[in-house]
């Protein structure tokens, strides 16, 4: 027997102002159309932002003008190709604890939503007790704002797969 699919439209939910963390490292793509079901047309506004964790990978040497800047296109990239064009779209990155800037950009921009994506741990992480889901608790916990956390399956690198396409990153810039 299929399972019946959610209509956003069944939730009641809408915003005006919706802040779309996005991991550019696993990028998500089935939480667009989500994102724009959920914001109002030609009045909404969809907040795109990364945060580079200093605790982790290339971020632990230091966030460099370049990289803010690299992140910023494809954080415009993924704007235009995902997002409805009736949808204002606007995008941000900042440096920090990636739960404290989400809440803080939450806070600063006066959001009425926050649609979190989430990863399912793989099943050999569930055996060894790996934690996961963090950030989203974190998130959630303190958010100024309604959050509404969704369970994503895909996911793709934008930093390496565009990376071959450097000429647009230069052009754009």
């Amino acid at each position: 027997m299929p399972r019946p699919r959610l209509i956003i439209d069944d939730l009641g939910l809408t915003a005006n102002r919706l802040l779309l963390p996005i991991d550019l490292a696993r990028c998500p793509p089935e939480i667009f159309p989500v994102a724009n079901s959920f914001t109002k047309p030609f009045d909404g506004e969809v907040l795109l932002l990364h945060v580079f964790d200093p605790r982790q990978g290339a971020a632990r040497r230091g966030v460099g003008e370049g990289e803010l800047r690299r992140a910023e296109q494809h954080l415009e990239r993924i704007g235009q190709d995902c997002l409805s064009p009736k949808i204002q779209a606007s995008y941000r990155v900042r440096v920090g604890v990636p739960a404290e800037e989400i809440r803080a950009e939450a806070a600063a921009r006066n959001v009425d939503l926050i649609l979190l994506g989430v990863f399912a741990p793989s099943p050999w992480r569930r055996l060894l007790g790996w934690d996961s889901g963090r950030t989203a608790r974190d998130v959630v916990v303190g958010a100024p704002c309604r959050v509404f956390v969704i369970d994503l399956r895909t996911r793709f690198n934008c930093f390496r797969r565009w990376a071959k396409e450097g000429t647009w990153l230069q052009s754009a810039a």
